[in-house]
């Protein structure tokens, strides 16, 4: 009799068990994100942004966890998020060029990432990424946000001869044909560097300038402004094959509501930048068009050189 009274009210204890409980198909699976940079850069910002509406609307299904360059070494992020260490990774294409120099491509684009996406240069791009970077490729956003050349001394006749210019490798060429001498260094290396005039200027989009105290020793920003400053979103390829498909559809939707999002974003972040380099006494230098067209044209000849068959067929979808 005990063990019948026993076997009942355990079946009648079953429904409320099941319903307090989530199975493991159902579970809310848990991201860890590395940024390149920390939260409060104005470059990550609109990332963070993103994880905090997504953790929102994917409640339930997906939550993002982030870590910065505190923890991992912004050069070092790609490479974890390839070994599989990490499962989100925002950064920059060009810090991992090395082993896929086609992920370049989308700073010299003019076309949105909307629009990537519809005409089939996304799917380019991300298959490029499974192959050789074990990634996945959700989106980019800082497009749009041009780079400049910034001085402390006015060019003469559209050169820089003689200007001794921070740069990196992806304008190095286009610095050397200005007549400029390119030279590496860190960012945080700049100030010193500007305040004891061994640079003559520097290389820079144009958020972030006034952020950094550089503006104190800058007098001139040269445009038209040419690359965008393009950061990627990518997920580890196998962690995204474990993924339900439910979950890997949140992560897409939230991919294209940010690529509707951000273009408004980036014009107000653009209006607050110019807004501080001109009261900070920084005066814009219009060099012509040419000035960029040069700048692409000799970006898309080292591009060609790297896969002419990827890059071919991207430049058609990338450039109106």
């Amino acid at each position: 009799m005990r063990l019948v009274q026993l076997i009942i009210i355990s079946l009648a204890m079953l429904p409320l068990l099941i319903s307090g409980s989530t199975s493991p198909a159902e579970a809310e699976v848990r991201l860890k994100a590395a940024s390149f940079l920390p939260a409060r850069s104005v470059y990550a910002k609109y990332f963070y942004r993103w994880v905090d509406e997504l953790n929102d609307r994917c409640k339930g299904k997906v939550k993002i966890t982030i870590v910065g360059p505190e923890a991992i070494s912004s050069l070092e992020q790609w490479r974890t998020l390839k070994d599989g260490v990490i499962d989100i990774h925002y950064g920059p294409p060009n810090y991992y060029k090395g082993i896929l120099v086609e992920a370049d491509v989308t700073s010299l684009a003019n076309t949105s990432a909307s629009e990537q996406r519809k005409n089939g240069a996304w799917e380019i791009i991300n298959t490029l990424h499974n192959k050789k970077m074990n990634a996945w490729y959700l989106t980019h956003i800082i497009d749009g946000v041009r780079f400049f050349i910034y001085t402390v001394k006015p060019q003469k006749n559209g050169r820089f001869e003689g200007f001794r210019l921070r740069s990196t490798p992806i304008y190095d060429e286009f610095f050397k044909s200005l007549g400029a001498a390119p030279v590496r260094m860190s960012p945080p290396s700049l100030y010193t560097a500007l305040e004891r005039n061994t640079v003559d200027g520097y290389g820079w989009p144009l958020w972030g300038v006034t952020d950094l105290g550089w503006h104190r020793h800058t007098k001139y920003r040269h445009g038209p402004g040419f690359f965008s400053a393009v950061v990627n979103i990518l997920v580890n390829l196998d962690r995204w094959n474990t993924l339900l498909d439910s979950q890997r559809q949140c992560l897409t939707d939230m991919s294209i509501w940010l690529e509707a999002e951000f273009p408004k974003w980036r014009e107000i972040e653009n209006e607050k930048q110019v807004a501080a380099q001109t009261s900070a006494g920084i005066t814009y230098v219009d060099m012509g068009a040419e000035f960029s067209n040069l700048a692409h044209q000799i970006h898309w000849n080292v591009l060609m050189k790297a896969n002419p068959v990827a890059i071919s067929a991207l430049r058609t979808l990338l450039v109106h």
